[in-house]
């Protein structure tokens, strides 16, 4: 592609702001640039989103927990941040980009593309050849590239682990997409079958960039070679590092900071006023210690808040074909994470009732 053709991307602040039901907004991705890049605008805005959201969802339980700040990526006026949470952020949007993108390539979304067809015909193993619809991972992944990375417009040290982080999310599309199959026979003898590769479900993705993200690799830079910027000497640094990573690893550069206590300047709200949870089905392991991790080890207590909650109960079925429910009101227990010398809610009133009776006594 010619560079006066290549597409310029704009994006002011990408994923900055949050609806009033707490869902990131990716709404304002600005594009220039060939007409045939503007066609893939609305799946790149979902496949960002879907990232995201799986983000949340991933550190749900955990002290950093995908906060909008998190989403600032390489739009920082500020020197950006190379922490292990940077890693998974780049790598969990590069693969809801391509994710998106290829899925709506295979549904038939865009003129330009479909199924991926390449392998089809040949012997794929014993009793099994490749036909069918495989997803197009191909396409998702060059369009992606063009969207995702060009919004990493730096040459150090920074700009090479986002890239990198990128590649990872979009080689764990690649890496987990599973293999179908279809029966052909003489009475279902399935004697032959046909099989093609299609996408996992994001959850699975998510799933695995979160291990990668466990066990991510952090940098070790020679300091004074890069220092030195863009001169031979500091890229000279940066290559001697990244020889040895794999391109499956997610890397970072920084320490993350304490993410109990809050920081307005780094975007960091500590843990203060989150939700734990230290009952209830089917909590995995993780879960039931999130109230000592995001409380009890931060230097909070654990408080109990009595919510009321109204939800559908004593559902009929009733013929043709409609369920009737009632609504039923209950109170839950949930449980937050609260300063020490703060009152309780239950205890607030209580202890004004006492101030006011011994003011009277005087």
């Amino acid at each position: 592609m010619k560079r006066s053709t290549f597409l310029i991307l704009s994006i002011v602040g990408v994923y900055s702001a949050i609806l009033h039901t707490e869902a990131w907004s990716v709404n304002n991705f600005l594009m220039t640039g060939p007409k045939a890049y503007l066609t893939y605008s609305s799946s790149v805005a979902a496949g960002a989103h879907s990232g995201m959201e799986e983000c949340k969802f991933q550190f749900g339980w955990e002290r950093w927990n995908c906060p909008e700040s998190a989403l600032q990526l390489s739009t920082h006026n500020r020197l950006r941040s190379a922490t292990r949470e940077t890693s998974f952020v780049h790598a969990i949007s590069s693969a809801g980009v391509m994710y998106t993108l290829t899925r709506n390539c295979s549904l038939g979304d865009f003129e330009s593309c479909g199924c991926d067809d390449s392998r089809n015909g040949r012997v794929g193993g014993r009793g099994w050849v490749w036909g069918g619809c495989s997803d197009n991972v191909d396409f998702g992944e060059k369009v992606s590239k063009l969207f995702v990375d060009a919004l990493e417009t730096g040459h150090d040290t920074r700009a090479l682990i986002n890239l990198h982080n990128n590649e990872v999310g979009r080689l764990a599309v690649k890496g987990t997409m599973k293999r179908a199959c279809k029966c052909h026979g003489v009475s279902g003898s399935c004697s032959v079958q046909t099989c093609w590769l299609q996408l996992a479900e994001f959850r699975e993705i998510g799933n695995y960039l979160k291990i990668k993200y466990d066990q991510a690799h952090k940098l070790e830079m020679d300091k004074r070679r890069v220092r030195a910027g863009n001169s031979a000497d500091s890229r000279g640094a940066t290559a001697e590092t990244f020889h040895h990573v794999d391109a499956t690893e997610l890397v970072f550069l920084e320490d993350s900071p304490d993410y109990c206590t809050r920081n307005a300047s780094l975007g960091h709200h500590g843990t203060e006023g989150r939700e734990c949870l230290q009952t209830g089905k089917n909590l995995s392991h993780w879960e039931k210690r999130s109230c000592r991790r995001l409380c009890t080890e931060c230097g909070l207590r654990v408080e109990e808040r009595r919510t009321e909650v109204v939800a559908s109960c004593n559902c009929k079925f009733q013929w043709c074909c409609t369920v009737r429910c009632e609504q039923c009101r209950q109170l839950v227990a949930k449980y937050f994470c609260a300063r020490r010398d703060a009152p309780t809610a239950a205890a607030a009133p209580l202890n004004h009732i006492r101030r006011r009776n011994r003011g009277h006594k005087r």
